[in-house]
């Protein structure tokens, strides 16, 4: 009896320790899958960002590769980004990270001068969540393009900000915070100058702040954005084309 008592024991024991042991396995690799995913999605709206950078540019306005012209962004938490980390602390892994985040900026570059910058920006007043947008900015304060690079507003409605939907984005082109002004930088229905949808408020009122936003952050860091001295590394690094990653780059119903 006590023979059959200790067996019956050593299986408990041993059981208990299989089913741990699966139990761990199964956490690491749910954790792993998990970790793969995430970066699938981070690398999908890289691609997304960096294929629609010169799309937001003049064209003869650069004759550098301005999606391989990316700078760490002063302050970007001010166009609702992710915060800069603090480490690492050499600069190439930083941009690298920065890059792979989405929180880096885009300089289009002629002839040693920096005619335009691209600029991502994140509204969080989506009628479906957070809506991604990059703004092209000439050295003048002028808009030179906007596209959508990551959106869940429902489709026939706020999905109109897409440029393959309607042409309501190109109606930003040109546009600067004198033209049309501090009143004007609003939707029509709140005494703006831009178009609402019909049926569909939010989603419009959303962008056209952000994109004010990313003009009122141009004017307060023109210099760290087009001076010279802060592009130089840049310029260099798209000319280079053996340089690793940090230099090569690897996005609603309203009743109201």
């Amino acid at each position: 009896m006590k023979r059959l008592l200790s067996l019956d024991k050593s299986r408990i024991v041993i059981t208990a320790l299989l089913l741990g042991g699966f139990s761990v396995v199964g956490v690491g690799v749910v954790s792993m899958t998990q970790e793969a995913t995430r970066e699938r999605i981070a690398q999908g709206e890289l691609a997304v960002l960096r294929g629609q950078v010169s799309a937001v540019l003049l064209p003869g306005s650069f004759n550098n590769n301005p999606a391989n012209a990316a700078f760490l962004m002063p302050d970007p938490e001010a166009l609702n980004l992710p915060p800069l980390k603090p480490e690492p602390n050499d600069a190439a892994t930083r941009l690298s990270e920065s890059i792979r985040a989405g929180i880096v900026g885009f300089r289009a570059i002629k002839d040693g001068t920096v005619t335009a910058v691209v600029l991502p920006v994140i509204t969080h007043y989506g009628y479906s969540g957070d809506i991604k947008l990059i703004v092209g900015v000439d050295r003048e304060g002028k808009v030179t393009g906007v596209r959508v690079t990551k959106q869940n507003e429902t489709p026939g409605l706020g999905d109109k900000i897409e440029a393959n939907k309607t042409n309501w984005i190109f109606g930003f082109d040109g546009k600067s915070l004198a033209n049309p002004g501090e009143k004007g930088w609003a939707v029509k229905k709140d005494g703006g100058v831009f178009d609402q949808f019909s049926g569909a408020t939010i989603t419009p009122r959303a962008v056209v702040g952000a994109i004010h936003q990313v003009l009122e952050y141009v004017r307060l860091h023109h210099a760290e954005l087009f001076d010279a001295a802060h592009s130089s590394r840049n310029e260099r690094d798209d000319e280079s084309k053996d340089k690793p990653e940090a230099a090569h780059i690897p996005a609603e119903v309203n009743h109201e």
